[in-house]
């Protein structure tokens, strides 16, 4: 197990270096440039201020010069500051990381609560109507875009209730209720889109595992439904689904990009999009090789989970 940890802990190294060079590139091709946008707020956009502070923030040294500064930053843990509102970087994260981790993590557990159960009564019930019941709502999970649904979610929800989501974020240690009914929308749109694969994978799982051998052997001892599905059929049938559910995770992280900014969450994504829009390059790019670092580990942490599942599983 430690050789094998130790083993994709090292191969994380080229992938997140190609992320790097990547993100690197791409901010540096988008047209458009920083300084320009940044003086125009300001309403001085002479040739001699901007010479000045492109020399000051080193936007005017080679590129490979540029970007070995910036990895060396990254490594030092020391990202430097963003160049439109001048805030230190980790300030800036420290704020948002904590609305996109409770975005993300509602997410996944209502997700999860919605497929598991919806896709082992689906199995159960083959070609009955909550078979047909839940393989509607998978594909429509499926099919509904995140940006659709939910300004569809929003718009009918004004419309029909009279009510929106409050705006701005509260901690859930200040205002647990008010937390809530800022996350509950948000969080439900985008653990709909994960439920619906997850859902399906589990369905066609649990049906491929109930025509096991041990599980009709199980059937013949007499042992309730219930037992059977739960205790002997699901706990090999979940190995493909938590695959499934770790392919997702990067899913649910690019979704909170786009329900962040709808619901008006100060989060992580909504914080990429606007730097973006500023050609803010070090917030960019520190928060896309951030997100590459987590994904990494969460797929680490997914093969990993296989050994508990599974104890026939060896890591060599």
């Amino acid at each position: 197990m430690q050789k094998y940890v130790i083993r994709r802990l090292l191969l994380a190294i080229p992938v997140l270096v190609l992320s790097s060079l990547i993100v690197f590139g791409l901010m540096r091709v988008m047209p458009g440039d920083a300084l320009v946008a940044l003086m125009g707020e300001s309403g001085n956009v002479g040739e001699r201020e901007l010479k000045k502070l492109r020399k000051d923030l080193g936007l005017d040294r080679p590129y490979h010069e540029q970007y070995l500064i910036w990895v060396w930053q990254m490594v030092s843990l020391n990202p430097g500051d963003s160049i439109f509102t001048n805030e230190p970087i980790p300030v800036a994260l420290k704020k948002s990381i904590p609305v996109t981790l409770e975005l993300a993590t509602l997410a996944l557990i209502l997700g999860l609560a919605i497929a598991i159960p919806v896709g082992v009564l689906s199995a159960t019930r083959q070609d009955k109507p909550a078979d047909y019941v839940g393989r509607v709502v998978a594909v429509s999970g499926l099919s509904f875009p995140d940006f659709w649904l939910g300004t569809l979610v929003i718009t009918f929800a004004a419309i029909w209730f009279r009510w929106i989501p409050p705006l701005g974020y509260v901690s859930i240690w200040d205002d647990p209720w008010r937390n809530l009914q800022q996350f509950l929308l948000p969080a439900a749109v985008l653990g709909f889109r994960l439920s619906a694969a997850t859902m399906r994978m589990t369905r066609s799982t649990v049906l491929e595992v109930l025509r096991e051998d041990y599980v009709r052997t199980a059937w013949a001892k007499g042992l309730a439904g219930r037992m059977v599905v739960y205790k002997h059929a699901l706990k090999n049938a979940l190995i493909p689904v938590v695959t499934i559910v770790g392919g997702q995770l990067g899913t649910l992280l690019a979704g909170t990009v786009v329900v962040e900014t709808i619901f008006a969450l100060p989060g992580m994504g909504r914080l990429t999009v606007e730097a973006i829009l500023y050609r803010d390059y070090p917030v960019v790019q520190t928060n896309v090789m951030l997100v590459a670092g987590v994904l990494v580990t969460l797929n680490l942490l997914v093969d990993l989970t296989y050994a508990l599942l599974d104890p026939r599983i060896r890591y060599r």
